[in-house]
């Protein structure tokens, strides 16, 4: 499954083909998703992923998907 992350401003900042492992378009890998949380590679929890949006620990948006929902306006 192909998810594209986006930023605040709308662009295309992060990919992960196999909807587990996110990786930069310049090919660094940034994170991997286990039981919708978001972890660095350092094993430190970064966030949150639902309703198509990555929140950081406090619960603010980070990046959003093309699926994203109850989201800020």
């Amino acid at each position: 499954m192909d998810i594209v992350f986006y930023n605040i401003n709308g662009e295309a900042v992060a990919y992960a083909e196999d909807g587990e492992h996110i990786y930069a378009y310049d090919g660094r890998a940034l994170a991997y998703l286990h039981d919708n949380s978001v972890y660095s590679y350092a094993g430190k929890h970064l966030g949150r992923f639902s309703n198509g949006w990555i929140r950081d620990n406090i619960g603010q948006c980070v990046f959003f998907t093309n699926e994203a929902i109850s989201g800020p306006a």
